[in-house]
């Protein structure tokens, strides 16, 4: 496209690429023009230009895509280093010996280290990708040390992939898991509930092996799950609730003390009423099943059947679950 026009270039690139493979032979010329706009002065354009210049899936440009990535990988701009870092995972599904021969591998490796959050980001969801045999991208302790240190510099969707990969490494002590936890004792209360859950998982992976710190990370967890979990849309909600009824399986005594927050709310949908009675159930004890069970009852008359047969069911459960109380549970059911 001759037009400096971003907006005009970037309908050009989608059409070319959409019907790329219907008419291989008119989209050949146009290798050229995306050639010489991957050279382009404007960043913007070269970005373009390589992700439409991938995106061909033609086998006639095979030869010409690993001069065009390495070249963006090495840009002066981020925005032209980041796309061609996803451009290696487009490389190496169409040309995955040309990906070995540019020894792209290490060169995302050491791209880790990139000035750019959003690039770092990018290299580990593209490492993952492209060893996705070998069990994903190494991680190693200078990796897992560089990535936390820089937690603050990344976006809230891109911190989730760091801790995701931060979730797989297993420290060398207990110094160094309470090191990285307490650098990650920020993301629990951070304003995005999907960088809180993948902070969850970092907490419980770590300490597997540690028993007495593991229940004590239970209790740090419940704060933040319960503030998720009354915040924001019922979809939300439910996706905390979930966690909730795991952790409680696990150890049902850390919410054993805050039972009131899963009581039901008139306006909620029957999928989060169900999984509500179910935490009820599990977090019953001999000192709250008289209220949670009183409570319940309620619930028999809801309007949704399945909500009422629900609460019946859970009333039951409590029985069964705290023995001492089975008496009282029987009278609330009469």
């Amino acid at each position: 496209s001759a037009s400096k026009d971003h907006v005009v270039k970037k309908m050009v690139y989608l059409y070319i690429t959409t019907y790329a493979t219907a008419n291989p032979e008119l989209s050949l010329l146009a290798i050229n023009t995306l050639q010489k706009d991957c050279r382009d002065e404007d960043p913007m354009t070269r970005g373009l230009a390589l992700r439409s210049f991938t995106s061909l899936r033609l086998d006639s440009t095979k030869e010409y895509l690993p001069a065009v990535v390495t070249a963006g990988l090495k840009d002066s701009s981020p925005y032209v280093r980041k796309t061609a870092v996803m451009a290696c995972v487009k490389l190496h599904r169409l040309e995955p010996e040309a990906l070995v021969e540019a020894d792209v591998v290490n060169t995302l490796y050491n791209m880790l280290r990139d000035r750019d959050a959003l690039v770092v980001a990018n290299c580990i969801c593209a490492l993952n990708e492209i060893l996705q045999q070998e069990g994903g991208m190494a991680i190693n302790k200078p990796i897992i040390h560089h990535l936390l240190n820089r937690i603050k510099d990344f976006n809230e969707w891109s911190q989730c992939i760091v801790l995701e990969v931060v979730a797989q490494y297993k420290p060398d002590g207990q110094q160094e898991t309470f090191d990285i936890m307490n650098l990650l004792e920020e993301r629990l209360k951070h304003s995005n509930s999907a960088v809180v859950l993948a902070a969850t998982k970092v907490f419980l992976n770590l300490t597997q092996d540690m028993p007495a710190v593991h229940q004590q990370v239970y209790s740090r967890l419940k704060a933040p799950m319960l503030t998720l979990m009354t915040g924001g849309v019922f979809e939300q909600g439910f996706v905390c609730l979930k966690h909730i009824a795991l952790l409680t399986s696990r150890a049902p005594t850390v919410f054993s003390d805050v039972f009131k927050h899963f009581y039901c709310r008139y306006n909620d949908p029957a999928c989060v009423k169900l999984l509500k009675l179910e935490i009820l159930t599990t977090i019953s004890t001999a000192t709250n099943v008289g209220e949670i069970t009183e409570e319940l009852a309620e619930y028999v008359t809801d309007t949704d059947n399945t909500v009422a047969r629900g609460a019946v069911s859970a009333i039951g459960k409590m029985g069964i679950r705290v023995p001492e109380c089975a008496g009282l549970v029987v009278e609330q059911v009469m």
